[in-house]
């Protein structure tokens, strides 16, 4: 199956995705209602695939007919960036409409779970060859991204050495790198 750029397959996103948003929903209905702390380092590289998904659609499981979801994509892409930054600010605050809009994207990822095949599995002709951003990337871009993923996996093997890894300030850089990421992403492919 062709993979998105964090090595896991869309039906595995869409898995991720629907977890995501029921746990965003019940956070949000709670007593206390308050964003889940993985917010903060899944909402924005779940919202990179669904960019790579909109862009892609003809790449992946036909069974989940991604062209046809085009807007439910750009849907949750904008509820997790959008929940991402909330999760970056020093006070967070869950927007008041944000359980009905996760509640309702996370009942359409269910209807696209159940339209699957019994396995959710589909085996693809280039299985060998992950998605990444772009088709074809040049020296430039590679190595700048390699750059932020090796300062990324350097962030976080330093958290895991640190004698307080649970501190929030360490989510709080790493999720400011994936923003980074993103942000170049956006930049190096608006200026091709």
């Amino acid at each position: 199956m062709t993979k998105l750029s964090s090595h896991f397959s869309d039906v595995e996103w869409l898995e991720k995705v629907h977890n995501l948003l029921i746990e965003i929903a019940r956070a949000s209905l709670s007593d206390l209602p308050r964003l889940p702390e993985r917010v903060s380092t899944e909402a924005l590289p779940l919202a990179q695939n669904a960019q790579v998904l909109q862009e892609n659609t003809s790449q992946f499981n036909p069974d989940l007919n991604w062209a046809q979801q085009s807007k439910w994509l750009e849907d949750v892409r904008q509820l997790l960036l959008e929940l991402s930054r909330i999760a970056l600010s020093e006070r967070p605050k869950l927007p008041d409409n944000i359980a009905q809009r996760a509640l309702m994207l996370a009942e359409t990822a269910q209807d696209l779970r159940e339209n699957l095949p019994d396995n959710g599995e589909v085996e693809w002709e280039n299985e060998e060859t992950p998605l990444t951003h772009e088709s074809k990337p040049d020296e430039a871009s590679t190595s700048t991204e390699q750059l932020l993923q090796q300062l990324q996996n350097h962030l976080q093997a330093e958290q895991a050495r640190s004698s307080n890894p649970q501190l929030p300030q360490w989510q709080q850089v790493l999720t400011l790198l994936d923003v980074a990421k993103e942000i170049y992403s956006q930049i190096h492919q608006s200026s091709h």
